[in-house]
């Protein structure tokens, strides 16, 4: 039972909702099942829009305003569960060269590599048993992370996608993240609530931090290697990794269980969804103050903009953006 100040918290801030700033029709391709901006500086306005059975790649132009461009897309055989960007994506040059990996229902991890012209290979990763929940290249491109639901973390080299690693955990593997400024450091977290930090060279662990709820998304900050967040049974929890023990920051969000999470670029802001509870809520970091409330109907998972304080959601068939301000 929640105390009633929660209670009143959460009830004002579903009374004051902030429509999208831009939204895009795509009902022509089907429900929206999963997004993914580039984390990367030189593919930063690429996006993945995953659906049942294709990929988008699309291109936004923020000059004016925001307009989003198909590129193209890519045939996938079920509906994706993760979409992650290679940091060797780059339209700028020629050959343009783009790199994703796409999780399915089917288990299966699949690698894309195109020119967007006539060179496109698709190589197929079988190792997971179960539906894959999380994947993401590190910075450096030396590897490609993937966690499940079949209770592993599978470290793929990405010069020749040979397995290096599996990490066994207790429970299914919800998140896995690395660091810009550490290659060599992988974040998983499970769904029973424990998050772990491996050094991936030598396969050992490094620390874990654990709350003792049910965790649905964490997140790594981008801008500071020392902090994390986690969403547990709708509580949103920050963590500093200089003093691990307790959390640095707790503050529910939402009444239910599940949803995601993600650090803003500049680390000031935090964007986190949930389904059952129809909302996005965006967190100031320092105040926890909410300073966004929107009501969504089918959300995707959420995602930021590199550089710009933009944030982003497929909803149904729509995708949603929203431009928010720090101060």
């Amino acid at each position: 039972m929640l105390p009633d100040t929660t209670l009143d918290i959460l009830e004002t801030t579903r009374k004051v909702f902030s429509e999208p700033d831009f939204t895009t029709d795509l009902s022509e391709h089907g429900q929206i099942v999963q997004i993914q901006f580039s984390p990367f500086e030189w593919s930063q306005d690429l996006i993945l829009i995953g659906f049942e059975r294709k990929i988008l790649l699309a291109r936004l132009d923020l000059s004016d305003n925001i307009d989003v461009k198909i590129l193209t897309e890519f045939v996938h055989p079920c509906r994706c569960t993760t979409l992650s960007f290679s940091p060797e994506t780059s339209l700028t040059g020629l050959p343009s060269q783009l790199i994703f990996a796409a999780g399915g229902t089917d288990f299966k991890l699949r690698i894309y590599s195109s020119d967007l012209l006539e060179n496109n290979t698709c190589k197929v990763l079988s190792s997971h048993t179960s539906y894959i929940n999380d994947s993401v290249f590190d910075a450096e491109n030396n590897y490609l992370a993937s966690t499940s639901d079949d209770n592993t973390v599978k470290v793929w080299v990405t010069d020749a996608l040979k397995l290096k690693s599996t990490f066994n955990l207790s429970s299914p593997g919800i998140s896995v993240c690395w660091h810009r400024s550490d290659s060599f450091k992988l974040l998983v977290a499970e769904k029973i609530g424990i998050i772990r930090f491996y050094n991936v060279d030598t396969e050992v662990p490094i620390l874990s931090l654990d709350h003792c709820k049910p965790l649905s998304s964490c997140h790594w900050a981008p801008s500071d290697r020392d902090l994390v967040a986690s969403l547990q049974l709708g509580e949103l929890l920050i963590w500093e990794l200089t003093k691990p023990c307790l959390p640095l920051h707790n503050n529910i969000l939402f009444p239910e269980n599940g949803g995601n999470l993600k650090f803003s670029p500049q680390g000031e802001l935090i964007a986190a969804v949930n389904s059952l509870d129809g909302s996005l809520k965006i967190v100031h970091i320092k105040s926890q103050a909410v300073k966004l409330t929107s009501g969504i109907t089918l959300p995707t998972n959420v995602c930021w903009h590199y550089r710009y304080p933009l944030v982003c959601i497929g909803d149904d068939t729509k995708l949603c953006f929203w431009k928010v301000s720090a101060k």
